[in-house]
């Protein structure tokens, strides 16, 4: 008994983090913070000289950390601030308000990380031509030697770690948000995200990552957006199908639309031929050059699914001329409503 509980304290006191490290990585924190916003405000990146620190799991303690912090201010700024605003213009209705809060978060979370990109991404010297992100890798040697594609400036390592905590805070938020229709594609999307980042991180393909990155933030702004019209012309206009906040929602799912389609039906399926042909003429993939292709062939299929689901609210909005319905995440409460009053008629 008295060993069995000393092997518990051990294995409990071995998976709590030495003092140090944790010093460490909050050190390296907030420098990789400094570093990244001082390019966002218009600073130059610094040498690409940062490796992947693996040793003592500093980097997974700074992908924790970040993720703990994007959750709290998720939560903070959708209770204290968004969801009283939503009141404010008139959407009161709990699970209409909660819903107006989760898409107005989406729409910053998304828009910052699009903004974040464009300001980032297009400065490295190897952005453009595709056969830059293969040119010149080296499989990973050892922990200490990762391979020269690994070495990043402490801005765009930031922005890395960071992109793999967003999607980690993502999945925890799904699970406390109402459910959505499409509840099980969306934790897909945000597991093999998190998992394509981590192991391109790790392994040295973060040149294509941040390509990926870049592509898949835009098109949810306006589609975010145009969610938060439409709750707005729910309770303000309740039975109108003609308002200026559904005009809105509408023309803002337009640009939706657009946005999808050129930046994950057309850019999107060439970053994952380059990864899985364009790469092979540079060196031969291993297991983890093979997984981050699977990952991303996984997030691919997810943006067929979706953009067929896209291209049945455009076939109601352009050729029946109804406003604009949110098919891919509305919550499944709302269809419980409309059986309900079914349910009563059959039962008369």
């Amino acid at each position: 008994s008295f060993l069995r509980r000393r092997t518990f304290y051990s294995s409990a006191y071995a998976a709590v983090p030495p003092l140090c490290t944790m010093e460490e990585a909050l050190v390296d924190a907030q420098a990789l913070a400094a570093d990244f916003f001082s390019v966002v405000a218009g600073g130059e990146l610094g040498p690409e000289e940062r490796i992947p620190k693996l040793e003592n799991n500093v980097d997974l303690y700074i992908f924790l950390l970040y993720a703990a912090v994007m959750l709290a201010i998720n939560w903070g700024i959708r209770i204290v601030v968004v969801q009283p605003f939503a009141r404010l213009v008139g959407v009161t209705q709990t699970s209409k308000n909660q819903k107006f809060a989760q898409a107005a978060m989406e729409l910053m979370t998304y828009g910052s990380f699009a903004i974040f990109g464009l300001l980032i991404v297009p400065k490295q010297p190897w952005a453009w031509p595709s056969s830059q992100w293969w040119e010149g890798f080296t499989k990973i040697g050892s922990v200490g030697y990762p391979g020269p594609h690994s070495k990043m400036s402490s801005a765009l390592c930031c922005y890395y770690i960071m992109y793999a905590s967003r999607y980690f805070q993502g999945m925890i938020s799904v699970l406390i948000e109402h459910k959505r229709k499409d509840f099980v594609e969306m934790q897909i999307h945000h597991i093999a995200t998190v998992l394509l980042v981590g192991v391109s991180y790790i392994y040295g393909w973060n040149r294509v990552g941040v390509v990926v990155m870049l592509l898949l933030d835009p098109a949810d702004v306006p589609l975010q957006a145009a969610k938060m019209m439409k709750y707005v012309a729910e309770a303000r206009c309740p039975g109108q199908t003609e308002n200026i906040y559904q005009t809105a929602a509408d023309r803002l799912f337009e640009f939706f639309a657009v946005v999808f389609f050129v930046t994950r039906i057309v850019f999107y399926p060439y970053v994952c031929w380059s990864a899985h042909i364009e790469a092979t003429h540079f060196f031969d993939k291993g297991l983890p050059e093979w997984t981050c292709v699977v990952l991303l062939y996984i997030l691919l299929v997810l943006q067929v699914y979706w953009f067929t689901l896209l291209a049945k609210v455009a076939y109601t909005i352009l050729v029946l001329g109804k406003p604009v319905e949110d098919i891919r995440s509305d919550d499944e409460e709302e269809d419980d409503e409309k059986k309900k009053p079914m349910a009563r008629k059959k039962g008369q």
